[in-house]
């Protein structure tokens, strides 16, 4: 971790070395007398954050207003005289982060220093965002910069090369969508239709005519023959989200259309000739629907030719900040929203049983409920049941035997209404145990009351 640097201008020895001794515990810090000496040092040394004294020397003020023209210009902070206002709004006017009244005490100082800190971290987070936001085409929809999503990117530029049909697996949420899409705007047919189906959407007796169109019209009606999706996508793709609710007999149908290029209309007496790329997602386990006998396995072969999995947001964290910058912007009219340090630790934390959408739903609340340009942990909403399933999973992933152990009694009680004697026969220990563990609990202070209404 590289030390935070501080550098401390002010003319008086005395303050120089009070504040020094003060600050040198935490910071790595540099005392100097004058603006001068000041600029030298800048120039040789980068620090993060520059604290002036403008109160015994006003010239102090062209330091901070040469300083913010700089690039990876340090946070600045001004100690100003007491009732000093005019000055304060001036120096709020030059970018000033914030400022201090003499008298201070060392509790002000070491507050107002650690906050600068915290914000110089959180620009420089939201800049690397930024940079690597500008590395995506402005087209392109799959975000990341985790190894699997490097490997995704690939797999569509290769897959979207190619003519094949394809089969997109995953969770709920994980952008089989966006996946589609990707392949066919990078494909030889970015041209021609995009057409989706959502085949879990559409009632049984009636995905078919959606499908392959009717003769009768819009469902039996009197308007003329009504085309179906795949006459519509000829030429172009046709995406059927969630294929493997399609019933046996739809199955048949699709089956021809993509294997002879050719479909019949309900009533209709004569094949029509369709030239389609289809792209499937499911959520399901085709492999074993097929052994199952519930999808047809020359059907799955067809779709299968090319296949591209998702990975569940949950393990790929190292994405979340760059999708949260990527839907702050979507979800705003261009306004910077800066995402503090707490808040994302929530949001790259979280559990996401819901993937991509879910996140993305968060930050869409998230932007509504933050009044000012910052997005703090108490805008990010969570429900309990989830907050309590990421504090389950980090400790099983990061923590200790012995931390597993204490959440594995605190939940237990509370699912037993904190009755001892049910909570240990559920977890096969003594009720000695139990209370022997809570006596533990309390005497390193931890919170049981406060962790057992947590739910």
């Amino acid at each position: 971790m590289n030390p935070r640097k501080l550098l401390v201008v002010d003319d008086i020895p005395e303050v120089r070395e009070f504040l020094f001794d003060a600050l040198k515990p935490r910071y790595e810090v540099t005392c100097i007398g004058t603006h001068k000496e000041a600029l030298r040092t800048l120039d040789e040394t980068s620090f993060d954050v520059l604290m002036v004294d403008v109160a015994n020397d006003p010239t102090n003020i062209e330091l901070l207003e040469s300083v913010g023209g700089r690039k990876d210009a340090p946070i600045t902070i001004a100690v100003t005289g007491e009732r000093a206002a005019g000055t304060a709004v001036r120096m709020m006017k030059i970018g000033v982060y914030d400022y201090i009244e003499k008298p201070f005490t060392v509790e002000r100082i070491l507050y107002t220093v650690e906050k600068a800190f915290e914000y110089g971290a959180l620009q420089r987070q939201n800049r690397t965002l930024e940079e690597q936001m500008g590395q995506f085409d402005a087209a392109q929809s799959i975000v990341g910069i985790s190894q699997a999503i490097h490997a995704l990117r690939e797999r569509v530029r290769v897959v979207a090369a190619s003519s094949a049909d394809v089969l997109i697996t995953g969770e709920g949420g994980t952008g089989k969508e966006v996946v589609a899409r990707e392949i066919h705007r990078t494909s030889g047919r970015a041209r021609q239709p995009f057409v989706k189906v959502v085949c879990s959407a559409i009632p049984e007796l009636l995905l078919e005519a959606e499908l392959f169109g009717s003769e009768r019209g819009f469902y039996g009606g009197e308007r003329g023959p009504m085309l179906g999706k795949f006459e519509k996508a000829s030429g172009g793709t046709l995406l059927l989200e969630d294929v493997g609710e399609m019933t046996p007999s739809t199955q048949v149908n699709v089956l021809r259309a993509i294997r002879d290029g050719l479909i019949s209309r309900e009533e209709g007496t004569e094949s029509v000739h369709v030239d389609v790329r289809v792209i499937a997602t499911t959520k399901r386990d085709l492999k074993k629907d097929v052994q199952r006998g519930v999808f047809r396995e020359d059907l799955y072969c067809r779709l299968n030719v090319a296949e591209i999995g998702l990975v569940p947001l949950r393990e790929r964290r190292e994405d979340i900040p760059l999708l949260v910058r990527h839907f702050i912007r979507n979800h705003t009219d261009g306004t910077t929203i800066r995402v503090t340090e707490a808040a994302m630790k929530k949001l790259c934390s979280g559990q996401w049983r819901g993937n991509i959408r879910e996140l993305e739903n968060a930050i869409e609340r998230a932007v509504i409920t933050a009044p000012g340009m910052i997005l703090d942990e108490k805008h990010v909403e969570m429900s309990a049941e989830r907050e309590e399933l990421s504090r389950i999973e980090e400790t099983f992933r990061h923590g200790s035997v012995r931390e597993m152990e204490k959440l594995m009694i605190l939940f237990r009680l509370v699912e037993h209404d904190q009755n001892r004697t049910r909570a240990a026969k559920s977890l096969e220990i003594s009720v000695r145990t139990v209370r022997n563990k809570l006596r533990e609990y309390r005497e390193a202070k931890i919170e049981v009351r406060e962790r057992l209404r947590a739910r």
